[in-house]
């Protein structure tokens, strides 16, 4: 059921006015009857700035993250590389291939219908390669800025649940948590395993990941919990 904003004023016999801004559910569905209750704006508020803070990340934990990030970037161009020059051996094997083959036809060695069938199939192989070098490629550029913009995201989420905008904590909650918030028994909570993927698609999103290392956190070293990167690490072909 839908969630919906009350505001209210009490005004007190000495003439003091108090006001109150309530969430609860909208009750718009007659044939199901909410037993959930109201729950105050300051309470709501308090709450979320402690799940946002769940999920921030601590300046040293994210410069340790962009020095194993950029060590990791460097070492995946290398790998990268080396995999990219054996796929062009390939692919100038072909050539050679398909040279051969021209060479055969045309010196009337090779008959029409087995040159053409050769020929498509060496052609086919390197489009193959191509598209693999392609690929290959893009990925070697594609997550390490998107990684570091997101370490710049995770670590404002500290000030922002300090902050005492509740509007840009709403903001800030839906772009984590997505619409999966769960608000019963007075209690924010996240659905588990519905946080929103932050970087690459993996079992663990790392905004998942940074609330099990902030469990972790004093119970065992920050070597250990920054690494393996669950949800941080660029995707693997």
């Amino acid at each position: 059921m839908m969630i919906t904003g009350e505001h209210k004023f009490k005004r007190q016999k000495n003439g003091n006015v108090h006001e109150y801004t309530y969430y609860r559910c909208t009750k718009k569905r007659k044939d199901m009857k909410c037993p959930e209750s109201a729950v105050r704006e300051k309470e709501l508020n308090r709450q979320l700035s402690s799940l946002i803070k769940s999920v921030s990340l601590p300046t040293d934990w994210a410069e340790e993250l962009n020095r194993m990030a950029i060590a990791e970037h460097k070492n995946s161009a290398q790998s990268v590389s080396a995999r990219v020059e054996e796929k062009e051996a390939k692919i100038q094997t072909i050539s050679q291939k398909l040279q051969r083959l021209l060479d055969g036809y045309l010196e009337q060695d090779i008959e029409r219908t087995t040159y053409r069938q050769e020929k498509a199939k060496l052609l086919s192989e390197k489009k193959s390669l191509e598209e693999e070098i392609s690929s290959l490629s893009r990925r070697a550029e594609d997550w390490l800025e998107p990684l570091q913009e997101w370490l710049k995201a995770a670590q404002r989420l500290d000030a922002i649940a300090s902050d005492a905008d509740l509007f840009v904590k709403k903001v800030c909650a839906k772009e984590i948590f997505g619409s999966n918030l769960r608000l019963g028994g007075k209690a924010l909570a996240v659905a588990a395993g519905d946080e929103r993927i932050g970087v690459e698609k993996s079992g663990q999103t790392a905004w998942a990941a940074l609330r099990t290392a902030h469990a972790s956190a004093g119970q065992k070293p920050t070597s250990q919990i920054l690494v393996p990167r669950a949800g941080l690490e660029p995707a693997r072909s």
